[in-house]
């Protein structure tokens, strides 16, 4: 008895019906042939891919989102609070003060400045005060600080009292308070 007819007998047996009977020995032949190719063709065919091949791809995404994620943090250190961009830059000023304390002196210069920019391109009082807020207690605790650098605070007042020649009545008094506030502590 050949293959095909065993093979069409255990069907049979095992409950199969008249036309699985017919239609799965030309399969179970066809597995057969498939079993006997030869495995370094099907290689030659479909290459492996190194290790390396395949780290590329992931390797490469991730240093051109780290590219973007750095010059988005680059761009958004010149831009001031109206700016989209500026909790980027909150964001990275803070974390440049927990890898080093002094670099608050920076960031109080620059919120000086930005709260005499705001005021000359008559920014909302909001805006101004939110950020002259962000000063002041950036000051406050940069104040607080041993080897606080004195000439970053006359920086910071010469902004503030340039600010003032042109600000309206109530943000001229908030940049005095915060003045006279950080001289008194």
């Amino acid at each position: 008895m050949n293959d095909r007819s065993q093979l069409q007998k255990e069907l049979r047996q095992a409950g199969a019906s008249t036309a699985e009977v017919k239609e799965l020995p030309p399969i179970a032949a066809s597995l057969r042939v498939l079993k006997n190719l030869d495995t370094k063709a099907i290689n030659r065919t479909h290459p492996r891919v190194s290790f390396w091949q395949r780290a590329i791809k992931p390797a490469a995404f991730a240093l051109s989102g780290l590219a973007v994620g750095m010059a988005l943090v680059i761009i958004s250190q010149g831009v001031l609070p109206s700016s989209w961009l500026y909790p980027v830059q909150k964001a990275s000023d803070s974390v440049a003060i927990r890898i080093d304390a002094q670099y608050r002196a920076n960031v109080m210069m620059k919120r000086a400045q930005q709260v005499n920019e705001l005021v000359a391109n008559h920014a909302s009082s909001k805006l101004v005060l939110a950020t002259l807020a962000d000063y002041t207690k950036d000051a406050s605790t940069y104040k607080s600080m041993p080897h606080a650098n004195y000439a970053a605070f006359e920086y910071c007042k010469t902004n503030l009292q340039q600010a003032t020649t042109s600000a309206s009545p109530s943000i001229h008094e908030a940049i005095a308070t915060s003045l006279q506030n950080l001289q008194t502590t």
